[in-house]
């Protein structure tokens, strides 16, 4: 491989950073609604890129996801809070947030990405012949295994409410309500996404992002809505100078991320939150800051380790949005364009988590001095513009439908993650051969 071409894609991969790290300060913007956006104008545009290498835009590509997967969490840290009233239901960040210590928050986050990176650069590249055998054992049996991560999802809902009621049958209503809500929640979206699946009404140019008005509405929006609905005062945040963790702490968080990365990156139809309830209860984490270091490991696993699995030599696994896009220009020939990529994961991340600081600064500051509300509605305007853009208005009313959808756990103080039926249902469906008749049940097909 000639020098100039490292070179090119070493510094693409940088500015790849760089564009992550301006659209990870939009709250809810996700980086494959980027990529989306760069492939369309990349075919568009098509006679600009005929002389550059396909293998210096993947370095691009790398670069926004690696710095996507460490920086994003930190706007929503920052400008996404929750009044008293989801203080039940409130996650560590969240609640770090309102006691000022978000600052500690997304440096324990930092930690768990930057030990995904170690493992994805340096163990990685050690044992493909075990990813290789890995995805064997795994692909017969992927629709159960996602079933049965279903099966606890709905399994494990619990009421949230105190049942204030004053009759018997007020305290029942009470507890059930949310529990039926969820359950309700968990069975349109799945059958929402074998709509998707099967019977898309996004344009067949643009069908390749039919998923993107989904997950904008099942999960971005109703966020900034909920933002305007909630009202909270930020407290001045704290900027500590360093991180409290016991070594405990580090080795059962980052042994959850890292069962839950890998079951996301190997399983079909996974995302980190799933596997992280089940290895949660799997590795008994206990704890804020377990749970926060967790969730980075898992978080830089899912989607940085498993675009990493595209260019292992013997593996080969499309797995994520950002594989599916790089695929459509360019496949990996090559052990020495493996450990091209692996470098620049390597840098990129390095680069990434020394960035960290200084963004959360920069966010706290943004913070103190201009409401949060402006960045959420700057972050639904364009949310919505780039579905338009993208997807047409066909991905518009998507966009309407998914987002009625996703108020519903926000309200009534349901599982966000019911939503990821969206996904989960037709990928299980369609890989245990019942997608078809499903669909066809339903009128889909």
């Amino acid at each position: 491989m000639e020098t100039s071409i490292v070179i090119y894609s070493i510094v693409a991969s940088l500015v790849g950073v760089v564009i992550a790290m301006a659209a990870s300060i939009i709250p809810g913007l996700h980086i494959y609604n980027v990529i989306a956006l760069t492939m369309l104008f990349a075919f568009t545009a098509a006679d600009l890129f005929t002389n550059l290498h396909p293998i210096v835009l993947t370095g691009f590509m790398l670069g926004m996801v690696v710095g996507f997967s460490m920086l994003f969490t930190v706007s929503s840290q920052y400008f996404q809070p929750n009044d008293e009233s989801f203080r039940s239901i409130m996650l560590p960040h969240e609640r770090f947030l309102l006691e000022g210590r978000a600052h500690e928050a997304v440096m324990l986050g930092a930690l768990g990405s930057l030990i995904a990176i170690f493992i994805i650069t340096l163990f990685f590249p050690l044992i493909p012949s075990f990813f290789s055998l890995a995805r064997a054992i795994i692909q017969p049996h992927g629709y159960w295994l996602v079933g049965m991560v279903m099966f606890f999802i709905l399994m494990t809902e619990w009421p949230k409410d105190h049942g204030v009621g004053k009759t018997g049958w007020q305290k029942f209503w009470d507890g059930w309500v949310q529990l039926l809500m969820g359950y309700f929640t968990f069975i349109v979206a799945g059958i929402l996404g074998m709509f998707v699946f099967y019977r898309t009404i996004v344009p067949v140019e643009n069908a390749f992002q039919s998923l993107m008005p989904l997950f904008v509405g099942l999960f971005a929006v109703p966020s900034q809505i909920m933002t305007f609905i909630t009202r909270v005062k930020v407290p001045k945040q704290h900027i500590c100078s360093s991180v409290e963790s016991a070594p405990h702490d580090v080795m059962r968080g980052s042994a959850s991320g890292f069962l839950a990365g890998m079951f996301a990156a190997l399983v079909p139809g996974m995302t980190p939150g799933p596997a992280l309830l089940c290895t949660g209860h799997l590795t008994v984490t206990s704890g804020e800051r377990q749970f926060l270091i967790g969730g980075g490991v898992g978080r830089v696993l899912y989607y940085v380790g498993a675009l990493m699995l595209f260019f292992m030599p013997g593996v080969f696994m499309r797995r994520g949005g950002a594989a599916i896009n790089i695929s459509l220009f360019f496949v990996p020939e090559t052990p020495e364009q493996f450990f091209l990529i692996s470098g620049i994961i390597a840098l990129t991340g390095a680069v990434s988590f020394l960035l960290i600081g200084w963004f959360s600064k920069l966010c706290a500051n943004l913070v103190e001095k201009i409401d949060y509300n402006w960045f959420s509605a700057v972050g639904c305007a364009l949310l919505i513009v780039l579905t338009i853009q993208i997807t047409h208005w066909q991905g518009f009313v998507l966009l309407c439908v998914a987002t009625a959808l996703g108020l519903v756990p926000n309200m009534w103080h349901s599982r966000r993650l019911n939503l990821l039926a969206v996904l989960m249902v037709p990928v299980a469906l369609n890989m245990s051969g019942a997608g078809p008749a499903v669909a066809r049940f339903f009128g889909f097909y």
